[in-house]
């Protein structure tokens, strides 16, 4: 079943914004966790390998490796602004995407 991408709005939310949204209630449990996977994962800039999503007390820990092709993206401010928690714990190990070599 192929899942439809997140609607994208062409200016994200600044980050002091998003502290002053009221909070989305996540009623099915992991619903936040898998929101945050989907979206990161939807991301075109960045290759997510073995992402872990925790709930914590005042807001999300993300753990993992995270590839990116031009510039290290800020995920504590993407985080933010989806979902509006106050505290992104970022364990991630950042690096680089290498191109491929060519044959021969």
């Amino acid at each position: 079943m192929k899942s439809k991408p997140l609607p994208r709005t062409a200016q994200p939310l600044p980050a002091n914004t998003a502290s002053r949204i009221a909070p989305r209630n996540f009623e099915a449990p992991h619903a936040l966790e898998c929101e945050i996977k989907h979206a990161l994962a939807i991301d075109s800039d960045v290759c997510l390998n073995s992402l872990v999503v925790r709930r914590t007390k005042n807001g999300v820990c993300l753990e993992g490796v995270l590839e990116f092709d031009d510039e290290c993206p800020d995920l504590s401010k993407r985080i933010q602004a989806l979902t509006g928690v106050e505290e992104v714990i970022n364990h991630m190990v950042m690096k680089r995407r290498m191109p491929i070599p060519p044959k021969g």
